[in-house]
């Protein structure tokens, strides 16, 4: 199965080809997008661009949200909107990443054009459980479990009964019912003697798609660096061929970035954003936000803590991909963790997967993509650009994504607001066993290497 994925730095100039495409060449097409919402403002964009074209094609969204759920569940809505548009010559269906993934089957959009899925989608859903011997007798009782060709690895089987499970098994109950669900457990035995917690998991395989679709296509920023993308090359049958949708590059003009931080050594994690030990520092964290006085402030968390200072701008969630709300915004901040747990390393590793991948994907490409919100957007814009996220490696994450998808250089200025950011006893190493940089070496260090990216970019062009 091939499977396209955009090579394009520049996601606006992805979003601008696809409606382009939808709305200018009649075909019939499905169209995949993170949420309800942007559904919404796609098929508006889709319209006016066909408006302007002279074109005529029906567009329509399926999802679960709004008087939609009256009338049966997602997964078999979507196939039921292929049968019905299957005969018109132009049609766009919009559908969410959770549609994408829940739909039942997809006969009734075989031969039609293409499937967009814009953005890299959510494929794994996974639970953790803590192990309890006297649970084991009631799963057992709803669920079977059968082995599987993965050494450790069962199958869920739903027994049928257990019309309304407790809220601690709903979740699990809903992975059981799609009929692909996995355990971590041979036997529900096991439990007796399992000290640790087991996981249930259910992963999208994109090989439902194959032979569907005249082609599937992948758009998104650093694609081949998501999470989807490692999982999708599990599957032997998957092969993925990069494209460009800008005949040329995009050029950024040169402007001044700033990128400020707080910690130089603890990496951001959602457990001691949490921890009440580290309310006080937290709150510091938050009047350090509050020292950004401009209006065209966009910030967000998932701290899961109310900021408890006045901070100007406007909050939103972590996740707003392809939004283009606030293109002429020039301050944006971000204090967020999405690092996996170690049960989560251990599993991704026992799937073959560098858990490293993993948080480059779930943090280090949101971070960007938040970021890429503002005027940084602008390739023509000069303004200057001010980023505050947590810790170093965050900073630096984001300056050299900048620097070699956008060309921009921007600068790291460590904001030292008093946190108590103890580390274990005696500090960890560094791992190439040279000393520990002060926060100013780091700044000539950091400043050094920009530089040899600027040498390196002018002797290359």
């Amino acid at each position: 199965m091939d499977i396209l994925y955009s090579a394009d730095q520049c996601g606006a100039g992805k979003t601008k080809w696809a409606l382009d495409l939808l709305a200018s060449e009649p075909g019939r097409y499905v169209l995949v997008v993170d949420r309800q919402l942007m559904a919404e403002t796609r098929l508006k964009e889709i319209q006016d661009r066909a408006a302007l074209l002279g074109t005529t094609p029906h567009v329509e969204i399926v999802s679960s949200d709004g008087v939609a759920k009256t009338l049966g569940g997602v997964g078999t809505r979507i196939p039921d909107a292929g049968l019905r548009a299957s005969s018109k010559p132009h049609v766009v269906v919009i559908i969410t990443h959770a549609g994408l993934t829940l739909a039942r089957r997809w006969e009734a959009f075989k031969l039609w054009d293409a499937i967009i899925i814009d953005e890299a989608p959510s494929l794994l859903d996974r639970e953790e459980y803590a192990a309890c011997p006297f649970e084991a007798g009631g799963l057992s009782k709803f669920y079977n479990l059968a082995p599987t060709e993965e050494e450790g690895v069962s199958r869920i089987i739903h027994k049928r009964g257990f019309p309304e499970p407790p809220e601690r098994w709903r979740k699990f109950h809903q992975l059981a019912l799609t009929g692909e669900a996995k355990c971590d457990l041979t036997s529900w035995d096991d439990l007796d003697h399992r000290a640790d917690a087991w996981s249930a998991w259910r992963l999208w395989d994109v090989l439902k798609l194959d032979g569907v679709f005249g082609e599937v296509i992948f758009l998104a920023d650093a694609f081949d660096q998501s999470e989807a993308f490692a999982l999708m090359s599990l599957s032997k049958g998957v092969r993925f061929q990069p494209f460009r949708v800008q005949r040329h590059q995009r050029v950024w003009t040169p402007r001044p970035v700033t990128i400020r931080y707080v910690s130089e050594d603890r990496r951001a994690s959602t457990s001691w954003f949490k921890d009440e030990r580290n309310a006080r520092d937290m709150a510091k964290v938050w009047d350090w936000l509050a020292l950004e006085t401009a209006p065209d402030h966009l910030w967000t968390s998932n701290s899961g803590i109310s900021a408890t200072a006045d901070i100007i701008g406007r909050k939103v969630t972590p996740r707003q991909a392809g939004s283009n709300e606030w293109q002429s915004w020039h301050r944006a901040s971000m204090i967020y963790a999405a690092r996996p747990s170690p049960s989560e390393r251990k599993f991704y590793t026992a799937l073959g997967i560098d858990p490293a991948v993993i948080e480059t994907s779930r943090e280090g490409n949101d971070m960007v993509q938040f970021f890429m919100r503002t005027s940084l957007r602008d390739p023509a814009s000069t303004a200057p650009v001010v980023l505050r996220c947590f810790d170093r490696t965050q900073a630096e994450f984001i300056a050299a994504k900048l620097a070699d998808g956008y060309g921009l250089m921007a600068a790291l200025d460590f904001d030292d607001i008093g946190l108590d950011l103890k580390v274990r006893k005696g500090g960890r190493p560094p791992s190439n066993g040279r000393v520990r940089m002060t926060p100013e070496e780091r700044r000539v260090a950091n400043a050094a290497a920009q530089q040899k990216r600027r040498d390196a970019k002018k002797k290359a062009a």
